[in-house]
């Protein structure tokens, strides 16, 4: 929820401009660019059960610290320049909040599941396709829920925002307590993430970890995999921060913003839910092996963008041919249905590493794994800071 909202509060407190976040995006994908090889190493290193209880807490009182912060905005007026103090205030704050909310997916996503499933593949498969399903399914509630509540509570800046950070951070802070228990609950539940010990040991010095983090992505045979995923990320065409922004320049409403994103992570669970189908077992083996079930879908996924291109084209040729409403939701249609087949491209590779990737190294491995994406991350947005008026993101559409 407060992903989504950061993008659309933003707007009410610096309506000229997608400055603001295009900064935000832009400086904590380059700090999780240099400190994701170091923090990969805790998941190699640490007690399981007490880093994902640090990362909750940690995560969910940064959340709650950025919503008084984002709260007292609207004390200021738009644009005065306090703002632009508590917006860096906003940004230190999420800087560590964010690198323990992709240490904590790494821990589960990338060891627990492995753990649990041990070396069944078949239950591999089936494990992280139900927990990409419980993901997904929350990335359809909480926007789009989010989004109504903005659209219900009218045109007014200072509403909007003091209404949206209070409710963001009531959530985040009732859900702190469920979430810890439930990881409490998995832990106990499987004898393996208590018996399973890790093998290699911390390094004091971060920097070392950083080196040793990089050389061993470097040297891994899944880097060219990896370095496959982390390309899809320099891209404006994906429900983020800056399409959002843009999306609501050209008038598209807070609560179709919301339910599309609760429509693409439905078109998601439909490529979780396709993923074990198309990985399935026949009597002559598996249906599609890792490699080619990558391949078919990322393709698939690239096919449904180029629609997109059409139309940004022939805005720019014939300007009173289409509607910046209608380009706009053609634009939110194909995005959105096309991530069906970039989630299936998503577990294909998480699939490829949590099988071809050693357990003592595994964390590190992500560690730069999610580095590098953050890294072609930061290059659209670089971007976006060169071209950071609205009616200049058809260039950065074009790069996409």
């Amino acid at each position: 929820m407060w992903q989504f909202s950061i993008p659309i509060l933003f707007m009410d407190v610096w309506p000229r401009t997608l400055l603001p976040t295009i900064l935000y995006t832009l400086v904590l994908n380059i700090a999780m660019f240099v400190l994701m090889p170091i923090a990969g190493s805790w998941v190699d290193t640490l007690p399981r059960l007490s880093l994902m209880v640090v990362t909750i807490i940690v995560d969910n009182l940064c959340v709650v610290i950025s919503c008084m912060l984002l709260y007292a905005t609207t004390y200021n007026g738009q644009e005065a320049s306090t703002n632009w103090i508590l917006f860096c205030l906003i940004l230190a704050v999420a800087i560590p909040g964010q690198l323990l909310v992709n240490v904590g997916k790494i821990a589960l996503e990338k060891d627990w599941v492995p753990v649990v499933a041990a070396t069944d593949s078949g239950l591999l498969t089936q494990l992280n396709s139900r927990l990409k399903m419980i993901d997904l399914t929350c990335k359809f509630i909480g926007p789009m829920v989010f989004g109504f509540i903005l659209q219900w509570l009218g045109s007014d800046p200072t509403v909007r925002v003091r209404w949206g950070s209070a409710i963001v951070l009531c959530y985040n802070a009732v859900m702190t307590m469920p979430e810890c228990i439930c990881v409490s609950r998995v832990f106990a539940a499987c004898p393996n993430l208590r018996t399973v010990h890790k093998k290699s040991k911390a390094k004091k010095n971060p920097w070392i970890e950083f080196w040793n983090g990089w050389q061993l992505f470097r040297r891994h045979p899944i880097a060219l995999a990896s370095l496959s995923f982390a390309l899809l990320f320099t891209t404006v065409l994906s429900p983020g921060s800056l399409l959002l922004a843009y999306l609501k320049w050209v008038g598209v409403m807070e609560g179709i913003l919301g339910a599309s994103i609760g429509f693409g992570a439905i078109c998601g669970l439909l490529g979780a839910y396709a993923f074990p189908i198309l990985r399935g077992k026949t009597n002559a083996g598996e249906r599609m092996t890792l490699p080619t079930i990558g391949l078919f879908s990322v393709w698939m996924w690239f096919l449904w963008l180029v629609p997109i291109v059409v139309v940004m084209v022939l805005k720019q040729l014939h300007d009173v041919l289409l509607s910046g409403i209608l380009m706009g939701h053609i634009i939110l249609f194909f995005v959105v249905v096309g991530r069906t087949w970039l989630w299936i491209f998503d577990l294909a590779e998480n699939q490829l590493l949590q099988e071809r990737v050693r357990d003592e190294i595994r964390g590190r491995i992500s560690g730069a794994q999610t580095a590098i994406c953050q890294l072609f991350v930061v290059v659209i947005y670089a971007l976006g800071l060169i071209f950071h008026r609205p009616d200049q993101f058809f260039v950065l559409c074009y790069t996409s």
